[in-house]
Order: C-alpha cells, then sequence, then structure tokens
C-alpha cells in the first residue's frame, strides 16, 4: 500500500509543483532568482512552522539528525536558488524539464546509499522516464543536425537538479528517524536562512537584478510559457500575473507547501526513488500550460520525451 501511495503522493507533488513553476516564471522577471526563492520558501516556511505548531512537533531532538534535516535545507536552498534563476532566465519549459531530471539522479542515490532496490520493470521504468524527461528539455534549431540545450538558464537548472538529487537522499535520512513535519521544521528555516544569507551577499557586493523585458520569449523556444503572444489570451495572462509578483510569490508558496507536504510524506511511507521519480514530472504541467494557454506546440523530439515519461510511470506502477 506504501508503494501506491507514495506514487500517488509523487504525482501530487509533481502536478502542484509544476503549476507553481508557471507562476513563479512570470514574478521572478520582476524581482530576480533569489528574491523568488526567499518568497516561495519563506511563505512555505510559515506554513510548515504553523502546522508543526499546531500538532505540537518539534525539530528533532538527536543532534544528528537535526544535522542532517539542516543540511538538507541548505543544500536545496542552494537548489531552490538557482532554479528560480534558471526560470527567470528561461526558456521556462527547457529549464524546468532540465531540472525534472533530479527524479532520476535521485533514483540512483537512493539505490546507491540508502539500499533500495528496484525491480526489472522498475529500472526500465526510471530510465525511461528519466530520458523522456530529458528529451522535452532538447531543441535542434533550424540548419542544425544535433540536438542542444536552450536557454541561459540551463547551467542553473543543472546545478539545481543536482543540488535536490542530493539533498532528496539526505532529508530522506531524517525523516525515516523521526518523521517528515519533524524533519521539516528544522529544513524549512535553514532554507531560509540560507537564501536570506545568499540575498545578503548579493546586495552587499553590489549585484543587482537588472529587469528583463516583459516576458520576451527566447529565440527558437521549445515550448516557453513566458513567451506570451503579443495579443488574444496569452498576452492577457502574462500581463495580470507580471503585475503583481509578490502575490504570486506568496500563492507559490503556498503551492510548494502543498507539494513539499506529499513529498515528504511520500518519503516516509515510500521508497525515495519512487516518490522522487514521480515527483519530477512537473514539466508536463509547464508543457500542458504552455500548450492551453499560448497555443504552443512541442516539436516531435518533445512529444517522443512526452511518451516515454508516461510509459516510463506505467512501468513502475506496474512493477
Amino acid at each position: 500500500m506504501g508503494d501506491e501511495t507514495g506514487l500517488i503522493l509523487g504525482l501530487l507533488a509533481a502536478v502542484v509543483w509544476g503549476s507553481q513553476d508557471v507562476l513563479v516564471a512570470f514574478a521572478g522577471r520582476r524581482v530576480g532568482g533569489v528574491v523568488s526563492a526567499l518568497g516561495i520558501v519563506g511563505t512555505s516556511c510559515c506554513i510548515i512552522v504553523a502546522l508543526a505548531a499546531v500538532q505540537g512537533v518539534a525539530p528533532p531532538s538527536e543532534p544528528a539528525v537535526l544535522a542532517a534535516s539542516m543540511a538538507a535545507g541548505a543544500i536545496s536552498a542552494f537548489g531552490f536558488a538557482c532554479f528560480y534563476t534558471a526560470l527567470r532566465l528561461g526558456p521556462v519549459s527547457v529549464a524546468s524539464p532540465t531540472v525534472a531530471v533530479y527524479g532520476g539522479l535521485g533514483a540512483l542515490l537512493a539505490v546507491v546509499f540508502l539500499g533500495e532496490s528496484l525491480g526489472p520493470a522498475q529500472a526500465t521504468g526510471v530510465v525511461a522516464a528519466t530520458l523522456g524527461i530529458a528529451l522535452v528539455a532538447v531543441t535542434v534549431a533550424p540548419g542544425e543536425s544535433r540536438p542542444r540545450f536552450t536557454g541561459p538558464g540551463v547551467p542553473f537548472a543543472l546545478a539545481a537538479l543536482v543540488a535536490w538529487s542530493v539533498s532528496t537522499v539526505v532529508l530522506t535520512t531524517a525523516i525515516r528517524e523521526v518523521g517528515w513535519l519533524s524533519a521539516a521544521v528544522a529544513q524549512r528555516p535553514t532554507n531560509v536562512l540560507v537564501l536570506v544569507a545568499m540575498l545578503a551577499v548579493i546586495r552587499w557586493r553590489g549585484a543587482r537584478q537588472e529587469d528583463l523585458p516583459p516576458l520576451a520569449p527566447e529565440p527558437e523556444p521549445v515550448i516557453d510559457i513566458a513567451a506570451a503572444a503579443a495579443d488574444g489570451r496569452g498576452a492577457r495572462i502574462s500581463r495580470s500575473l507580471s503585475a503583481h509578483p509578490y502575490r504570486i510569490l506568496v500563492v507559490g508558496g503556498t503551492f510548494e507547501s502543498i507539494g513539499f507536504v506529499a513529498f515528504a510524506y511520500g518519503l516516509q511511507i515510500a521508497p525515495a526513488w519512487l516518490v522522487a521519480l514521480a515527483s519530477s514530472l512537473g514539466p508536463m504541467v509547464t508543457i500542458a500550460a504552455g500548450v492551453v494557454l499560448f497555443g504552443e506546440r512541442p516539436r516531435r523530439v518533445q512529444w517522443a520525451g512526452i511518451g516515454l515519461v508516461f510509459a516510463g510511470i506505467a512501468l513502475v506502477a506496474v512493477g
């Protein structure tokens, strides 16, 4: 029962986080990546701490577990800063799927460091889904024969996927000792403290987040959710969302909290590799939003990637 529930919770986290990515893509272009991360995680921290207070849950008392929770918070805070910077630089539909490969890397790390095991069908599903997620981020520009990642946000996305893969394994060790909420009470405030320190260093060094053009499309985007059309429904949504960045961050932080609760509880009751893989499917929401809201169309390689993702999840569920 735990595996089925873990799969559902991971998919719930993916849907919520994918929706959040769509919102934060607009806010990040106005306030910058680190401020976006701090707004999202700060809101989530308030919600998690309030939930713990209501239930009478305290941070871990054992030093080793407390250290693991805080280490997961510090590592994931770096991932948050990199990820929201990647969303700001775009294209969103490339940066988001690139980060989503953390599900496959997290699954591998769970097998190596947590002693988890995969059956043949599950292993095949993990490989297929990971490859599919990667293909969603690939484009072949006109006149070129080789596929490539598109967009200046990709290096930051790669850094985020490594950070989140490692933090997932570290957080899992703490959750399985004291429960997800106790570990989260130590992890989330650490997120905030590290992001505040990063923002202070950026401002101390005189760095300034330049205001980007209002959601301008990237060259040859795969499916850039931030590349709204010049008129029509996409432009109206673009203008509305980009006008209220801080409200968006509060809403996004609420979404992030819902996803985190589902993700953390899933880690407590199901294999970490399963929850990590399922939770990494958020880019499917980003792609759907691009198609429905802005009339964007994936290329053939992206459709192939989407097909592999669903085939991989089906194999994991059957296995």
